[in-house]
């Protein structure tokens, strides 16, 4: 088992890639520890961290019941879609970057005395395509991934000395909790479901299983030389070989408005940045 004898401490653990990847990495012999305010999604043989990822307390109790920390997998995060750029509430864009990178960042140093005191360790953060994609009416959480891959980037320079890999897991659109409340709040929640999955190649949403795999094997012995690995599951192959875009479900209420997606298919092929 790939993780035989390692303590991973999982954030958002009670769902999604969090719940996945904890389910994982137990069936791979780890210890796993487990954070979340959700208590009752956090699955049997996880030891259970019960608090808000943003608060010192829930770090400080989830440090010390783990004492030794081969893994950390930060994967706790909010989103904000479905408001526009100039909507965005101050108070909203602030909790955005508290969870998804101000925590980031915390557990992050909060782990790093128990790995060097063993050697090493491995650190995974979710950031997401839409950091190198872009998309609309969700700004907040966008910028919130594009910061947690500066990070990640400058983390893998500065700990990779003390034996510390530090790797970002991107994914595109994952059938998760998050994702059902997010298409929700868009106008009209069909259109907007149907065109996120025909911007992937696969023509569906990703499992979180699938991208617990991924977070599971940076975990693990066998990505040794892995640092800040990128997984794309979303439109970026459609651009490779390409295909034109789907029209978003705006696009195709207008009449007049002429899509710039094929000149961005045609461009990208091209090697045109």
């Amino acid at each position: 088992m790939r993780l035989d004898g390692k303590t991973i401490l999982i954030t958002g653990a009670a769902s999604g890639i969090g719940q996945a990847s904890a389910i994982k990495a137990l069936a791979e012999g780890a210890r796993v520890i487990g954070v979340d305010q959700l208590p009752n999604g956090i699955p049997d043989g996880v030891e259970p961290i019960v608090g808000d990822v943003t608060d010192e307390d829930t770090i400080a109790r989830a440090i010390a019941a783990a004492d030794r920390i081969d893994g950390l997998a930060t994967i706790a995060g909010i989103s904000s879609s479905g408001t526009a750029i100039d909507a965005i509430g101050f108070d909203q864009w602030d909790r955005v970057f508290a969870v998804n990178v101000k925590a980031t960042w915390r557990w992050m140093i909060a782990a790093l005395p128990a790995m060097r005191a063993h050697g090493g360790g491995s650190i995974v953060a979710i950031a997401s395509q839409l950091a190198f994609g872009g998309g609309r009416r969700n700004a907040a959480y966008i910028a919130s991934k594009g910061a947690i891959v500066s990070l990640v980037k400058t983390a893998a320079f500065e700990l990779a000395p003390d034996g510390i890999r530090v790797n970002a897991v991107a994914p595109g659109a994952i059938d998760t909790p998050m994702l059902n409340r997010s298409m929700s709040r868009a106008e009209d929640p069909a259109a907007a479901r149907e065109y996120s999955q025909n911007r992937h190649a696969l023509k569906r949403f990703g499992r979180a299983e699938e991208i617990a795999n991924g977070v599971v094997y940076l975990l693990s012995d066998e990505a040794k030389f892995q640092h800040r690995l990128r997984r794309d599951h979303r439109w970026r192959l459609a651009r490779r070989l390409g295909r034109t875009f789907p029209k978003s479900p705006r696009q195709r209420l207008s009449s007049s408005g002429r899509s710039d997606n094929r000149r961005t298919c045609r461009d990208a092929v091209a090697g045109i940045p």
